[in-house]
């Protein structure tokens, strides 16, 4: 084929329900487009037929390329490896589960070829209720405040890449990734293009709780320093306080007063909060060295196990 214009990139993790739709709808967007492309999805482990449907899609759709790793490194990961695999002047990063559609593509072009490097799609809403949705809009508003670097809000992984921009993206070496505060990161002219966040096409959220967490504090120990500075705060605070109390004492006793401490509750309490306290600090420092160290083992952030390349070959 034609080397590729655009390069449309996806995770994929069990998506055997939907991943038939979502080539079908990448496919009819770009074919009614005049620019070459192709299709990069990356198998993160599923353990479905996922990649099998995938595999088949191919014989139909020459356009696909697949990355099969060789087991589940989580949803950033496998949007690098998406991403580092890509071979279009321009590459849209996206998921597989239709919640983002693949018909803003165009317009995600459109805002390239006016001369954008990195162009965001920007959400203006979301399909998610209840305590999902919750958590999604608590997280994005306490972001704001909790990073130093500024991010854009209401953007994720959904975004068009120059190819100058991918080439510098590749080029970071970290393993614990925030790819919507890397996009940031790197620089570049930006554009944006709204739009409303649909629900799955298919299947369940494969992002469970947990890992919607970590994703959470990636982000914000990935971009700011802002907690570990306010727990020092706090324990200047606290020292100041113990000081001043301290100080309140010894004048009393110089004066001759006797102070009478009877209250053993506010004895353990006070104890118990100041424990409490510096165990929350160990383990925000902690959170802090526990990336170093990863970063430091120096080991890959995915493993290739196959691609469509090398079935080409054999």
């Amino acid at each position: 084929m034609n080397h590729p214009v655009i390069s449309i990139v996806a995770p994929i993790y069990n998506e055997e329900q939907g991943i038939e739709t979502f080539i079908d709808a990448v496919a009819s967007t770009m074919r009614a487009q005049s620019l070459p492309w192709e299709l990069v999805l990356v198998n993160d482990g599923s353990a479905d037929r996922t990649l099998e449907l995938v595999r088949q899609a191919k014989t139909t759709c020459p356009e696909i390329e697949w990355v099969d790793l060789s087991r589940n490194f989580g949803h950033q990961a496998a949007v690098t490896a998406a991403i580092a695999h890509s071979r279009g002047d321009a590459v849209v990063v996206m998921d597989a589960d239709m919640q983002d559609p693949p018909s803003l593509i165009p317009k995600l072009v459109e805002s390239w070829q006016a001369g954008n490097e990195v162009v965001f799609a920007r959400r203006t809403d979301r399909a998610e209720t209840g305590l999902r949705r919750a958590g999604f809009e608590l997280f994005h508003k306490l972001f704001r405040y909790t990073i130093d670097f500024p991010i854009p809000p209401d953007v994720g992984v959904f975004c068009l890449l120059d190819r100058k921009a991918v080439e510098q993206l590749n080029r970071l070496p970290e393993r614990n990734r925030f790819l919507p505060g890397l996009y940031s990161w790197i620089g570049f002219k930006r554009g944006f293009v709204d739009y409303v966040r649909d629900d799955r096409a298919a299947g369940t959220p494969k992002q469970t709780f947990k890992r919607l967490l970590k994703y959470a504090v990636d982000g914000v120990l990935s971009f700011s320093y802002k907690p570990i500075r306010l727990l020092g705060w706090i324990g200047l605070a606290t020292a100041l306080a113990s000081f001043g109390l301290a100080l309140f004492f010894l004048v009393k006793r110089l004066l001759g007063q006797e102070v009478a401490f009877t209250g053993f509750t506010t004895l353990v309490i006070l104890i118990s909060g100041l424990g409490g306290l510096i165990l929350l600090a160990i383990a925000l420092v902690g959170e802090y060295v526990a990336r170093i160290y990863d970063e430091v083992k120096n080991r890959p952030t995915y493993i290739v196990k196959s691609t469509s390349l090398d079935e080409r070959h054999e």
